[in-house]
């Protein structure tokens, strides 16, 4: 069961209007184009054509977006982060979670590059799903994986079809997710465009037992296992990102509600318990979607709820954190609807 990493922090204090539900699925393509080309530009690009007629069709960026076109999705970003002389990672990654909304990284690199510990770091971060792809034997996929540091949010897939780029797979992969509500499994999910690999049954379960996917065949190709590096699952890695998203979007709304009528949330314990309801509201509208497990009664009458919410005492919280907003230390237990599953969240909201 997969333990709280880090505390996911909400801001509300500097909301200024209405935001809209959160989103799930959106891919960016982090790339390499030599060309220079929109360097540092982050776009959004609505069919094949139009990521082409930017940086051509041989480039590894346009192949990284048509294997994630392929896979139905409706819209990618993309970014270059190479200005025509060298690739640029530090100066791109440094602000690039505030100048777009993202969830899935796309690389056109490899696990064996210099730069893919700094998308890892920056995965971490922001929690973004990173896909890290590797196109080699088993032996090497493992070694290159190994070299990384494992992360809740890194989905390591390997392939051997040297004949495919890294910047392919990963775009496939991704597109695949991308399609997905973040509490579906990827695993066995059909990945389009993209041929099994050649590994053996026992080299399949040995990446696997290195939390390391590939595709394989079962009918169509698929991919073989839903394991982020650090050996958790995918969906709840998405889904912790996804619920954090829905209550932090549902407390900004409901802060600028109170600010239309001149009022606002005290940071006092009647404040702290409107706080709770509305978290508790978010998770119980999530119930009724069929995201987290309705609230059930066992044979011997004991109520098992499908969330819990804490939060701190008032008088437990420093005086620091009251006079800077910060109100720390809530934590959340939600179970998913589909799995033998829980998601444990500690948020850090500022008021």
């Amino acid at each position: 069961m997969p333990s709280v990493e880090s505390a996911i922090r909400i801001n509300i204090r500097d909301a200024t209007f209405a935001i809209p539900g959160p989103s799930y699925g959106t891919p960016i393509v982090i790339g390499e184009d030599p060309d220079g080309e929109h360097f540092n530009e982050v776009k959004t690009y609505y069919s094949q054509s139009e990521v082409e007629n930017y940086f051509g069709a041989d480039s590894l960026i346009a192949k990284a977006t048509a294997k994630a076109f392929a896979q139905g999705i409706g819209k990618i970003l993309v970014v270059n982060v190479h200005d025509g002389t060298e690739a640029k990672y530090d100066s791109v990654l440094s602000d690039l979670a505030e100048r777009a909304e993202y969830d899935i990284i796309i690389p056109t690199i490899d696990a064996g590059n210099s730069n893919a510990p700094k998308l890892v770091d920056h995965a971490g971060t922001y929690h973004k799903l990173l896909i890290l792809p590797y196109i080699g034997s088993k032996d090497d996929a493992i070694a290159k994986f190994g070299a990384i540091t494992p992360s809740d949010y890194v989905y390591a897939v390997a392939h051997d079809d040297t004949t495919l780029t890294p910047a392919e797979l990963a775009g496939a992969v991704a597109g695949v997710i991308a399609t997905l509500k973040p509490w579906q499994t990827c695993e066995w999910v059909t990945v389009q465009g993209i041929s099994p690999a050649n590994y053996k049954a026992s080299e399949i379960d040995e990446l696997e037992n290195h939390n390391i996917a590939t595709v394989m065949e079962i009918v169509k190709p698929v991919l073989s296992n839903a394991r982020t590096l650090n050996g958790g699952r995918v969906y709840v890695s998405r889904s912790k990102v996804y619920l954090a998203e829905v209550i932090r979007t549902d407390l900004i709304n409901l802060k600028l509600r109170l600010n239309n009528l001149g009022q606002g949330i005290p940071y006092t314990p009647a404040g702290l318990q409107v706080i709770k309801s509305r978290i508790e509201g978010a998770l119980r509208a999530q119930q009724k979607l069929g995201v987290l497990k309705p609230d059930w009664t066992d044979s011997e009458g004991n109520l098992h709820p499908g969330f819990e919410v804490w939060m701190p005492a008032y008088e437990d919280i420093p005086d620091s954190d009251k006079a800077n907003g910060i109100l720390s230390n809530v934590r959340i237990t939600a179970y998913l609807m589909n799995y033998v599953e829980k998601i444990e969240l500690e948020l850090v909201i500022t008021l």
